[in-house]
């Protein structure tokens, strides 16, 4: 009977066990930034001197095809400031000739909370850059990536698997140049149709405790990467002209004080703020209110390359 039923058991698990690796592996296969991001470094490690961190509006603006220098962009969606910390000083002494540091501080970077230990990415800087950020002994859980976020990975494994979208472009930095799918590619680009819409993504919450928090570490941040020798340079992304206006005042004050404090008080940090330029940047630049498209990543490139040519690094 108790071998019957270990049998059953087995029998049982089996198929589930392969399913699951089945699943696996097609996760592990998908075209996703993290694997070219983490072949590049492998490849070219050691001649990489610009590292870029920061959230998917950085991930968006810095594309490294139109920088002189060897550029590695970390950033990535819901990134923030703990992780981009964590990744620095892990990478760093992977990467022996890192020059160069851009931080992203968006509008309301310091008063949106931090990201978690539970954060579903730690999986995937442990799988493909060998980082852990889950501040605690890693298990083999872990290093499972479907188990991360199972339905956003599922979307992603219908959509290329079953109804074969193939709408991307990754270059060998992990850049993404088709990237264009979005809410102004859905409109056509019409401002007039863009500027009735009044509701989109922009944190209204001010937050001095969550402020308090996130600036404590990120003077600890360039604390640590003034001591390691490297320039840093403090950037903030265009947006479009119907996003400046929803900003808050006073997390917009608050942050401004915290960028300039920190241009007074390290040498070795400069300030690239773009965020309120429309000149330079039509409405076809942006795949949202927030977020350049791969057109806007070009021009702000080329514009950031110029701007650190003309630095003494």
């Amino acid at each position: 009977m108790q071998r019957k039923f270990v049998i059953s058991l087995i029998s049982f698990f089996i198929p589930v066990v392969l399913g699951y690796l089945a699943v696996e592996y097609a996760t592990r296969e998908l075209p996703m930034s993290y694997r070219y991001i983490s072949e590049y470094m492998e490849t070219e490690g050691e001649t990489i001197e610009i590292i870029a961190v920061g959230s998917s509006q950085m991930k968006n603006a810095v594309n490294p095809e139109f920088i002189n220098r060897k550029t590695l962009n970390l950033a990535s969606g819901d990134q923030h400031h703990n992780t981009d910390y964590t990744l620095l000083k892990q990478l760093l002494p992977k990467l022996p000739n890192a020059k160069t540091v851009l931080l992203e501080v968006s509008y309301s970077h310091f008063e949106l909370p931090h990201n978690s230990r539970e954060f579903w990415k730690n999986s995937i800087y442990l799988n493909y850059y060998g980082i852990n950020t889950f501040g605690r002994t890693t298990y083999f859980k872990d290093r499972l990536i479907y188990l991360s976020n199972p339905k956003f990975l599922s979307d992603k494994l219908y959509n290329y698997y079953i109804r074969d979208v193939q709408n991307f472009g990754f270059n060998r930095f992990g850049y993404d140049t088709l990237a264009y799918a979005g809410l102004f590619k859905d409109l056509n680009y019409n401002e007039a149709k863009i500027s009735e819409k009044t509701r989109f993504k922009i944190n209204k919450a001010p937050n001095l405790r969550i402020f308090k928090t996130n600036t404590a570490l990120f003077f600890e941040m360039l604390d640590y990467l003034e001591s390691q020798g490297l320039q840093v340079l403090i950037c903030e992304v265009p947006m479009y002209k119907t996003y400046l206006p929803q900003r808050l005042p006073e997390i917009l004050k608050r942050r401004d004080s915290i960028v300039h404090l920190a241009k007074e008080r390290y040498g070795n940090v400069k300030l690239y703020l773009q965020e309120t330029d429309t000149l330079h940047y039509s409405v076809k630049a942006y795949w949202n209110h927030s977020h350049l498209n791969p057109r806007g990543g070009k021009k702000f490139s080329l514009a950031l390359n110029n701007f650190l040519n003309g630095l003494e690094i």
